[in-house]
């Protein structure tokens, strides 16, 4: 009886066979194992990098990153240089919106047969001579133009001069001034036609967002005029021009244009109004302008423009192409006038062009060829 009142009031006190257990796989898992069991346990629990290629999922873009393993090196986060901004081409003045279109709707098309040819006078100048023979665009058939053409080292400063057997001299010079302005003048006259002489000044500043243009003229009459644009978003630009006509006591033409350039597609719009040349009283007409350029490579481009003009309700539509190569381009135009053309340029070989105008029946092809003297090699001291 006293035996077992002692284990009775020891019992409390004494741990059980089962808590002893606990106590002791508890301590075996707070004890550091050693490298071999630790090992054995990951041989026999595969990690993840070695699981079934079905079971991984793809990782979103969206997901946060995840943080490395203990004792793998963590890579340092690059931070962009402080005070670097992202460089982005400088804005586009006004009569450029359209550039991109321009560049394939305003071909260069002829008819007969015509010689580019080009003499490397000195490192800066150049002879250029150009001929036409069986042509429709003078009355005696042929056109020859002779001129030289100057260019410093850079392109800051360009000459150019022209003068032709029919009597026509031109020439322009474009100066830049600084990194952001740029000078230009022209002048066109003719010994035989007063009526198709004209003289032109401009100036021209570039800012890091906004552009500004004045220009100075005479066609018979004076003109003035001045542009502006300014970049809203890194894709678009707003702006606008004015042109001042010195006739009827005071003529003027204004436009406004937008230009949204994203990757390969650039979207151009404008509405200019200027007198009605049809009207006999001297009556305004509005004419909204549309231009869709895609760029589908490096060598292809596509681009549609869609005319609009109001009061008298016209409209018109065109699409055009350009591929270009190395040395080489090809453009193709069509309009809803019943225009087609197409031009070929190999800038070292031949060259073709062809229109035709169905709604004045009207037909032109003609054959380029250039004519580039080989450089010269220098001569070996003796």
């Amino acid at each position: 009886r006293r035996r077992r009142l002692g284990l009775a009031a020891v019992a409390p006190t004494t741990p059980t066979v089962s808590a002893m257990l606990s106590t002791a796989a508890h301590a075996a898992r707070e004890e550091p194992r050693p490298a071999w069991a630790r090992a054995l346990r990951r041989l026999a629990a595969p990690s993840r990098a070695f699981a079934a290629p079905s079971a991984a999922r793809p990782v979103l873009c969206e997901e946060p990153v995840v943080p490395p393993l203990a004792g793998e090196a963590q890579a340092e986060p690059t931070m962009p240089a402080a005070g670097k901004e992202e460089e982005r081409p400088p804005p586009v003045h006004f009569e450029m919106f359209s550039k991109e279109w321009q560049q394939m709707s305003q071909q260069d098309n002829w008819d007969g047969f015509r010689i580019e040819a080009a003499t490397q006078v000195t490192k800066w100048l150049q002879a250029s001579h150009t001929l036409f023979l069986g042509t429709q665009l003078r009355e005696c058939g042929y056109i020859y133009q002779f001129g030289p053409v100057f260019q410093t080292e850079g392109g800051r400063t360009v000459m150019v001069a022209r003068c032709g057997l029919d009597g026509g001299v031109n020439g322009r010079i474009i100066q830049k001034v600084g990194s952001s302005c740029e000078i230009k003048a022209s002048s066109q006259t003719h010994l035989k036609d007063p009526q198709r002489n004209m003289h032109d000044g401009s100036l021209e500043y570039t800012g890091k967002d906004w552009t500004f243009g004045a220009k100075l003229a005479w066609q018979g009459a004076a003109l003035a005029g001045a542009s502006f644009t300014q970049r809203i978003l890194p894709e678009l630009q707003l702006g606008g021009d004015v042109t001042l006509v010195a006739v009827n006591n005071l003529l003027t033409i204004g436009q406004v244009g937008a230009r949204w350039s994203e990757g390969k597609n650039t979207f151009t719009v404008g509405v200019n109004r200027q007198p009605d040349p049809r009207s006999p009283v001297g009556g305004m007409v509005s004419e909204l302008k549309m231009q869709y350029v895609r760029r589908l490579s490096e060598r292809l481009s596509l681009g549609t423009e869609l005319k609009y003009s109001h009061p008298d309700k016209d409209s018109g539509l065109s699409m055009a192409y350009e591929y270009t190569f190395r040395n080489a381009r090809v453009q193709g135009l069509l309009d809803t006038d019943g225009k087609v053309s197409c031009s070929v340029f190999d800038f070292q070989g031949l060259g073709f062009s062809g229109m035709i105008d169905y709604a004045r029946s009207d037909y032109k092809f003609g054959v380029l060829m250039h004519v580039m003297p080989p450089e010269q090699q220098q001569q070996q001291p003796m």
